[in-house]
């Protein structure tokens, strides 16, 4: 019984000692079994990382790419124009038309408009003076050459203290005559001699006169008369300015004046 008990206890102790260097053993192929596929797994995962990422470099190099080429290609519509240059100097193109190269009469040319350089010569006035004069002449030689009837106009100016400082005659709204400064004609002056259209005219007279005796006393007239010109006649026309004033004199000293202003036109035909 003691030797049955004996080999019993030495079979478990066998045993014992057995499941003691089976257990690390069993626990290390645990541990691998376990994590050999977690490790699998992330290294996988690792993989699939860095491709994703490799794929995305690679399209935005992509795309890096075609931005370049769109922004060195030409727009559409200038598909035929020669490269831009950087010099600002160089004239734009002509612009195209669908007529074959027709241009509008509306561009202007290139010699249209003067150059900011060219030196503008200034104009001569007194060539242009000269042949203001030189038509005038003409039209008053075809003017009498036209109409045979004609109009003179005389003037007689009366006045101590008067002086005369702008005296203009007109005839129809236009100006005939227009006097210097300190106008005078104490005697009889024919200022106007001319070929008119026979018929109804108008003849006018602007004078502005001062008084010696005081320059702050000063006159303005404006007169207009109706004629009538016969036909192949001469009609003479007798201006007579007259100013017996005694502002100037009386009213500083008084305060009591007098303005006595008088035109007078006599028309008669002499032819």
């Amino acid at each position: 019984m003691l030797t049955r008990l004996g080999k019993r206890g030495g079979a478990g102790s066998w045993q014992r000692l057995m499941w003691v260097l089976m257990l690390p053993i069993v626990l290390l192929v645990a541990y691998s079994a376990f994590g050999q596929p977690k490790g699998k797994a992330k290294a996988k995962e690792d993989a699939k990382a860095k491709d994703a990422k490799a794929e995305d470099d690679k399209a935005g190099k992509k795309g890096k790419d075609a931005k370049g080429k769109e922004e060195e290609a030409p727009p559409p519509g200038d598909a035929g124009a020669p490269p831009a240059t950087d010099d600002d100097d160089e004239p734009p193109p002509r612009p195209q038309t669908g007529d074959g190269g027709k241009m509008s009469p509306l561009n202007p040319e290139a010699d249209e408009f003067p150059q900011g350089s060219t030196d503008v010569t200034p104009p001569n006035y007194d060539q242009l003076l000269g042949d203001i004069a030189s038509l005038r002449s003409r039209v008053s030689a075809l003017t009498t050459t036209l109409y045979a009837s004609k109009i003179r106009v005389l003037v007689e100016t009366d006045g101590d203290d008067a002086r005369i400082e702008t005296f203009v005659v007109t005839l129809d709204g236009g100006v005939v005559y227009r006097a210097p400064k300190r106008f005078s004609a104490e005697d009889e002056k024919v200022i106007y001699e001319h070929g008119v259209a026979p018929g109804h005219h108008v003849l006018g007279v602007e004078i502005e006169r001062s008084d010696a005796r005081g320059k702050a006393y000063k006159t303005y007239q404006s007169s207009r008369f109706s004629i009538v010109v016969p036909e192949k006649k001469k009609l003479e026309t007798h201006f007579i300015i007259e100013d017996d004033s005694d502002m100037a004199e009386d009213f500083p000293d008084d305060e009591d004046g007098e303005y006595d202003l008088r035109v007078r036109l006599r028309a008669r035909v002499i032819e």
